[in-house]
């Protein structure tokens, strides 16, 4: 099963930030998750991060480390700071030969008078020791030497890495290898082609095809003798099968409308409901359109209310030693405070709180 450690590493409690901001992220929990599918199965770690959090790290390395089969990690842009500490955790580490490596000293914020900034000190040079012994376990240095480098904050090249034993293989060395333009070509694995291809009685040696016309469409594919299979020969000469694929769409269809209604209805809040309605049963939009639209029609909602307000407060204005009163009797904190709250509920409704 392949995990990917992509983006900066954070903590669980700020996963949820980035996801909304769609900005890639990897915490503890993300990667628990994908353990949790994966049981026992081997793991390919894809890394490409330019580190972050120091303890989260720590926990994703432990959590890897522990996995009772075999992790192989492979290095595919960038593994620095701490990402290059998860690395450590394969049992085979491998490096894409554009790849870099970049390890070096923690670092932290602090205030306080000298004596808090010697025990920062402190704190940071123990920090540098745990990383360090990643870097040992896996190769063989000694802590002043591994120290060293991380004083110096040291980029390693794949052939560098491999020299002092932090990887154990550069990738595609040696071999010849094919390479497609796109990370994930979209490809049907092949043991799926040949069990449609047996399912369907068709040559190994054929290429189905493809037929989209002006009329409704009909998916062909090419038997032995030139012949086309249509859907109703499919459905005659392979019932199961067709019934199979045709429950399979069914489900499938269903589940994802009352998905996306749920996701529609935890969206709804106070003087939107005819939004909702008409995104559930009218325009039939997701709820990431909706949210779009609710942020537009609250928008326009708050100019409104600014715009009426000022035209209720003329009259009064051309009263002589009158002085229309502003926010309805509220003070300005007091009014930014309630739209900060109504846009805070809708932020917490979007992202699935109550």
């Amino acid at each position: 099963m392949k995990i990917s450690v992509k983006g900066p590493i954070i903590s669980n409690s700020d996963q949820w930030i980035y996801d909304w901001f769609g900005i890639e992220a990897t915490s503890p929990k993300k990667i628990n998750d994908q353990l949790s599918e994966a049981g026992k199965e081997d793991l390919e770690v894809e890394i490409n991060s330019g580190g972050g959090s120091v303890f989260d790290a720590s926990e994703i390395y432990a959590v890897l480390k522990d996995h009772p089969a075999n992790v192989t990690v492979k290095i595919l842009g960038l593994a620095a700071s701490a990402a290059s500490v998860i690395a450590m955790a394969g049992n085979k580490i491998m490096m894409a030969p554009t790849a870099q490596m970049m390890i070096h000293n923690a670092s932290a914020r602090t205030q306080g008078d000298y004596r808090d900034m010697k025990h920062a000190a402190g704190f940071l040079k123990n920090v540098n020791q745990t990383i360090a012994n990643a870097y040992s376990i896996k190769s063989g240095k000694g802590y002043e030497e591994l120290l060293a480098m991380m004083d110096k904050e040291t980029w390693l090249t794949p052939q560098q890495a491999l020299e002092h034993n932090l990887i154990d293989e550069v990738m595609f060395e040696g071999q010849g290898v094919t390479i497609v333009a796109s990370a994930d070509d979209g490809m049907i694995p092949q043991k799926v082609i040949d069990r449609i291809r047996n399912e369907l009685g068709l040559s190994n040696t054929v290429n189905p095809s493809k037929q989209v016309n002006s009329e409704p469409v009909v998916v062909t594919n090419q038997k032995e003798d030139g012949s086309k299979m249509t859907l109703e020969e499919l459905k005659n000469q392979h019932p199961e099968l067709f019934e199979q694929v045709k429950n399979q769409g069914y489900e499938a269809g269903v589940q994802a409308e009352n998905d996306r209604i749920k996701n529609i209805e935890d969206l709804a809040i106070p003087g939107q409901e005819e939004l909702v309605n008409q995104a559930k049963f009218e325009n039939k939009i997701t709820a990431e359109q909706l949210a779009v639209e609710i942020v537009k029609a609250e928008k326009n909602r708050g100019s409104q209310f600014l715009q009426n307000r000022n035209s209720d407060a003329e009259p009064l204005n051309s009263v002589p030693g009158a002085v229309a009163p502003e926010n309805n009797g509220k003070s300005d904190d007091a009014e930014a405070a309630e739209k900060g709250k109504g846009l805070a509920d809708l932020i917490n409704k979007m992202r699935g709180g109550n």
